[in-house]
Order: C-alpha cells, then structure tokens, then sequence
C-alpha cells in the first residue's frame, strides 16, 4: 500500500509539473504565474493576479496546495520561525496569518490560533470528519483545523480581542464556556510549503 502510494504521489507530481511546465513557455506565462514580492497597490494584502494563478512552481507547493498532499511533518523551516512578520498564500500572495497567532503546537507544522483579518481563510468538511482551510481568494489547499490549540488564559488579552468575527469557533470547551480562560482556541495546522513568509521590516 505504501508503494502504491509513493508511486500515485509522484504521477501526480509529474502531471501537474508538466501541465505548469506548458503554461511557463506560453505567452500567457503572465496569467499563470504572479510577483509575489508587490501587492500591485492593493490594501487588503493580497496580490493582483488572476483567480487560480500559481504563485510557486515548487513541486511540493503544488502538490500540497493543488491536490491537497500533506508535507512530512517537522520538514519545513516555517515551523521554527519566530520572527515577526506576515504569512502568505504561496499561490496567490493573499495574508492569511500573523505571527502574533502563531505557536508551537508540537506537532510539527506550523500552527496558528488565528487568522491575521476576516474572510481569509475558508473551511471545508471532508468526508473523514476533518476541517480543511482553504485560501479564500486561490482555493489552495493548506491544511487543517482542529480544537485543540492554546488555552485562552495562556494568550494575550489584546489579542484575543483581534480575533475576527469569521474565524470558528471549534475549540475545546470547559462546560460550554467560550469565554473560560481554560477553553482551547482553534489550531490551524498549515502546510510550510503553501506559505511564504514576509518578515516584518523593524
């Protein structure tokens, strides 16, 4: 089972590599591929590009935010970062988190209790019961979400406060409690490869 496994993960590499491959000596390569390094203007801290573009052509990126693969766990250099700064969708540029809602959840991928501002981040049901979040703006795929992150009373109040409005409210509770400090923030488990990170510039 675990050949077979290893064998369709690579077919489907090397089908979506040389379906990117075609766009990158296309004279359309400018639809398909964006500058993440400039919003083009905008404030809502995305980046103009077309829905769908493929901002990376990292084969694991697209594995992960195409297909939905997962990384192995403590791989990506993103779960120990602690600088500060903003992560972004690695396809379209889109901010989804901060590192003011970024912790260890020892896991072993980057995990945040918080999105960084409202309709970022979408959820969808799968059919083994898990959460999958989803870049709002591209669709990619980033991971998932479940009810174990910090305890509130380990977080700081300000923060909490900047939680918005359409994050979930999943976390563990104490007696149906939201507000206990001993209830648990949701934890979103993300995929390195889908970010990127900006540092913020001191």
């Amino acid at each position: 089972m675990r050949a077979l496994q290893i064998f369709l993960f690579y077919n489907a590499l090397l089908g979506k590599c040389s379906a990117f491959s075609a766009c990158r000596s296309s004279p359309r390569q400018s639809s398909f591929v964006l500058s993440a390094q400039s919003n083009n203007g905008l404030d809502d801290g995305s980046t103009d590009t077309e829905s769908g573009g493929a901002g990376t052509w990292n084969p694991l990126s697209l594995a992960v935010l195409r297909l939905g693969f997962t990384e192995p766990a403590w791989t990506s250099p993103l779960n120990y970062q602690k600088a500060a700064g903003t992560y972004k969708c690695a396809s379209c540029g889109t901010a989804l988190f901060s590192s003011n809602g970024k912790f260890d959840s020892g896991s072993g991928w980057p995990s945040f209790w918080r999105t960084i501002s409202s309709n970022r981040v979408e959820l969808k049901k799968e059919w083994d019961g898990r959460i999958e979040c989803r870049c709002q703006k591209c669709k990619g795929h980033l991971g998932h979400v479940f009810p174990d992150g910090p305890q509130r009373g380990s977080l700081d109040a300000m923060e909490l406060a900047l939680v918005p409005e359409t994050d979930p409210s999943i976390g563990y509770k104490v007696q149906n409690d939201i507000d206990s400090s001993f209830s648990r923030m949701p934890r979103y488990c993300v995929n390195g490869v889908a970010l990127k990170f900006e540092k913020e510039v001191e």
